[in-house]
């Protein structure tokens, strides 16, 4: 892939964020919408509350307060964070079909994004953020929710599900006796952790036990580089969320006519691993206390 292309495809796939001009951006991946989410729950909607709840929209810095209805879900299956949980509520942003027409540049009339809406009677894939000042959960911006009694709902699910048991226990995966196995658990958990949680208006970078990061870059290292870069768990994707600099003793090789900048990465990264980043230790980004 063009070097300027492959930049821009990795800013895609790792900011989250609303379109302000022009055609609305494309719907996140299902691994963005697992890397995003605090919560990860399967089950059927039964109820949706009467009374509607004021809260502060799904995303960081937001100050006025807008009404959710609130969703009550029973919980068929826990992928991730839901521990214990029968039930969960989940609040949503109904859409206002009395909103004027968006705008663009010329007068362009613009399609609105999609809104997240939850019915009685669904059962959902649904990925979750706890509302930092209200009692339930949110489905954060563009996170749309999963009809799983489709097939294609199933598929997604079943994509979902190898996501959550890579994340439920690494070292099995960082220890598998395949190679292929070690590289795409490194990419889930590294994407994982580093992923900026969803209402967080300041975060702190706090690092990992030192086994478990060498297993994640070893783990790199010794994934397909030069596989297709379109898929958000290829290694590159990885490799820019750690935000390596010189401070690290990384040096990013230069482009080469008729070789695949892939394969120079791979062996850029490689080598970094075993001079400079030999005791480079991970961090994962959580919320600032």
């Amino acid at each position: 892939m063009n070097r300027i292309l492959l930049v821009a495809a990795v800013v895609v796939a790792v900011v989250a964020g609303p379109a302000f001009a022009g055609a609305p951006a494309p719907p996140p991946s299902t691994f963005q919408k697992f890397a995003w989410s605090e919560v990860l729950v399967t089950g059927k909607v039964t109820a949706i509350e009467k009374d509607t709840v004021d809260a502060t929209p799904p995303y960081a810095g937001a100050k006025d307060q807008v009404a959710y209805k609130v969703a009550v879900v029973k919980i068929d299956g826990g992928l991730v964070g839901a521990s214990n949980l029968t039930h969960i509520k989940v609040g949503f942003i109904p859409p206002d079909p009395n909103a004027p027409p968006l705008r663009g540049s010329g007068g362009v009339i613009r399609q609105r994004e999609p809104v997240p809406v939850l019915k009685e009677g669904q059962e959902m894939l649904l990925f979750l953020a706890k509302h930092p000042t209200a009692d339930f959960y949110v489905m954060g911006y563009r996170n749309m929710p999963v009809d799983i009694s489709t097939d294609a709902g199933k598929k997604e699910l079943e994509t979902v599900k190898k996501f959550a048991a890579a994340l439920a226990d690494p070292m099995k995966g960082l220890k598998s006796d395949k190679a292929e196995v070690r590289g795409e658990t490194a990419m889930i958990v590294v994407m994982k952790y580093r992923a900026y949680p969803t209402f967080a208006t300041k975060i702190e970078e706090v690092a990992i036990p030192v086994e478990e990061s060498k297993l994640l870059l070893k783990g790199l290292a010794e994934a397909d580089w030069d596989g297709r870069a379109g898929g958000p768990t290829h290694p590159l994707y990885a490799y820019y969320q750690l935000g390596l600099t010189e401070k690290d003793g990384w040096k990013e090789p230069v482009a080469k006519p008729g070789v695949n900048f892939n394969t120079l990465m791979k062996e850029a990264f490689a080598e970094w691993l075993a001079g400079p980043g030999k005791d480079y230790q991970i961090k994962k980004i959580v919320p600032k206390k």
